[in-house]
């Protein structure tokens, strides 16, 4: 296990619909356009495992950027400088901004932790789509706990973690479906909770686009 170490910066007095995150990551992009980070793309580099170091996200509905090593020092400046966001035309001044430096757990664990997506979890591409179809609803959670397994073992390359016996790796979980409009596409994708022996840091994200917001994940607390 190791710890992970990030920043997030809210803003508390504005709130966004889920469909307006491209909107905030366009502003941002827009805003510092010398700033990679910001937007994820540069004509030298081509594919990389590396998390993106700025992710995007809505937490309570609340506009808010996820920050990782140096992007760090860049959503600090972003705090102090930022202080009204431009989205579909509209000038959104805020005067309640947040910020929050957090070390967290991160890696497989005994015991079991529990969890839940908080927005729309992207789980399946074009080929394991056709699968999903083609199943039973038993067939169909295999798959998903399958894929949710391997999300897990993308996220923890990204940060340079080796999972340590991981065929002791173990997800269950309970999803729902639901269509999300994605670039004008209707892709499926899904909510539910899970349970597995690693830990997760709070509102980082599993499977594809977790960087605009999508398959955030909350741990949930036990029951006493």
């Amino acid at each position: 296990m190791m710890k992970i170490r990030y920043l997030l910066v809210s803003w508390n007095d504005i709130q966004l619909q889920p469909r307006e995150i491209p909107k905030l990551r366009g502003f941002f992009a827009h805003k510092f356009p010398d700033l990679p980070l910001f937007h994820n793309h540069t004509q030298e580099q081509g594919f990389s495992y590396a998390a993106p170091r700025i992710q995007y996200r809505l937490i309570d509905f609340h506009p808010t950027l996820l920050a990782f090593g140096e992007g760090i020092d860049l959503l600090k400046k972003v705090f102090m400088e930022v202080d009204e966001l431009e989205i579909n035309g509209r000038t959104l001044r805020s005067n309640e901004r947040e910020i929050s430096l957090r070390e967290e757990d991160f890696g497989r664990c005994e015991e079991y932790q529990q969890y839940r997506f908080v927005s729309p979890w992207m789980a399946l591409n074009q080929e394991n789509h056709k699968l999903y179809d083609s199943y039973n609803d038993f067939e169909r959670k295999q798959l998903l706990k399958t894929i949710l397994k391997n999300n897990l073992k993308t996220l923890s390359k990204a940060f340079d973690y080796w999972i340590p016996d991981v065929e002791n790796l173990n997800v269950d979980g309970w999803f729902r479906g639901l269509n999300v409009n994605f670039h004008n596409q209707v892709m499926r994708c899904f909510l539910g909770d899970f349970t597995t022996n690693f830990h997760i840091p709070q509102y980082l994200g599993l499977g594809k686009q977790s960087a605009r917001g999508f398959g955030v994940v909350s741990k949930q607390q036990e029951e006493r």
